[in-house]
């Protein structure tokens, strides 16, 4: 009996005589759940700012115990994190975005404007840098019109690619430099260092005859067929009153209420569409040339740059269509667009 207490006692001491990472794993490892070292932990690590090696060292436990009682702390709730910024509100945005129009891709910017060429250039710098990211060696990017895509083109980071080529998606030719559409085209060409490619005609002709002569031409053929087997479309869309068709004067007056009165909502690649998506049955639209708005999804990648009160209706009736993959908006057009639809 004396000899079995004095073994005991031995056993104690050693015990007691061994670090105490390892006896934290002879005695803690067998708590179901340790709530007060996963406090301490938990404390040390958010509180303090220490590492986990620091964690590990302060409370005796090794530093893998440190990282599971971490996230067994917050999946029990005893730890909640919140990001208390208002981007957090653009992250969610985003995840509402993607789920509500079955999209890849979403990027939801602080607009802080009502100015429309303010908000052309935050969301052309904004989609700059993600877009740039998805372009390879090798790749065709379609490119369509308007003051957005101008602003996404000058703020696109020079970026050398090989093999790559920038199509226009409609209409090249403007009586005006100022407001050639194919400024954006060659600004995007320059930067990837890639061929460029312009649909050799205007964005509206005078006449539907001349529109289909000009589309009966082996060249523009070409272009809009290569345009068609594009990688990647980056485009964007105009508000009925807002649009870029109508503030440089393509369409008359009389043209404009006619179209509105057969319920145009935007103006999308040039055509005027319904609230479908659908293009309008007008003599207008019968003078565009371009890539059809219902051919883009032949083009696996599609991201819209667009936002404003006055696009709502128009991002919403291409959205539901499913004719884009991906999207960068403002707050304010987010919010919008999942409440329209």
């Amino acid at each position: 009996m004396e000899e079995r207490s004095k073994r005991r006692e031995a056993g104690e001491t050693a015990r007691k005589r061994e670090p105490p990472q390892q006896r934290e794993m002879i005695e803690g490892l067998s708590d179901d759940w340790p709530e007060q070292l996963a406090v301490r932990t938990a404390w040390c690590y958010y509180a303090l700012n220490m590492t986990q090696q620091e964690v590990a060292a302060r409370l005796g436990i090794t530093r893998v115990r440190v990282i599971r009682l971490l996230s067994e702390a917050r999946r029990r709730g005893v730890v909640k994190i919140s990001i208390e910024s208002k981007l957090a509100d653009n992250v969610e945005l985003e995840h509402q975005l993607m789920e509500r129009f079955g999209l890849d891709f979403a990027e939801v910017v602080l607009g802080m404007t009502d100015d429309e060429t303010e908000l052309a250039e935050v969301l052309g710098a904004a989609a700059s840098a993600g877009i740039s990211r998805q372009l390879q060696d090798g790749v065709t990017l379609g490119v369509g019109w308007g003051v957005t895509l101008k602003a996404f083109a000058e703020a696109l980071p020079e970026r050398p690619l090989k093999n790559a080529a920038v199509v226009s998606l409609l209409g090249s030719l403007t009586r005006r430099s100022s407001i050639a559409t194919f400024e954006a085209t060659t600004t995007i060409s320059a930067r990837l260092h890639a061929e460029c490619f312009y649909v050799p005609g205007p964005i509206l002709c005078d006449s539907r005859e001349s529109r289909d002569t000009l589309m009966a031409q082996p060249m523009m053929q070409d272009v809009l067929d290569r345009a068609r087997s594009s990688d990647m479309a980056v485009v964007s869309v105009g508000g009925l009153d807002s649009g870029t068709i109508r503030r440089t004067r393509f369409v008359s007056e009389r043209d404009f209420a006619d179209v509105r009165e057969a319920g145009a909502v935007g103006n999308f690649l040039g055509y005027y569409i319904d609230e479908n998506a659908q293009v309008i049955d007008h003599r207008v639209n019968d003078r565009v040339i371009g890539l059809r708005p219902e051919f883009l999804t032949a083009i696996p990648r599609r991201i819209m740059i667009s936002g404003g009160r006055q696009k709502v209706a128009a991002l919403a009736a291409i959205l539901k269509k499913g004719l884009l993959t991906g999207i960068v908006t403002d707050q304010q057009t987010a919010h919008a667009l999942l409440e329209h639809h």
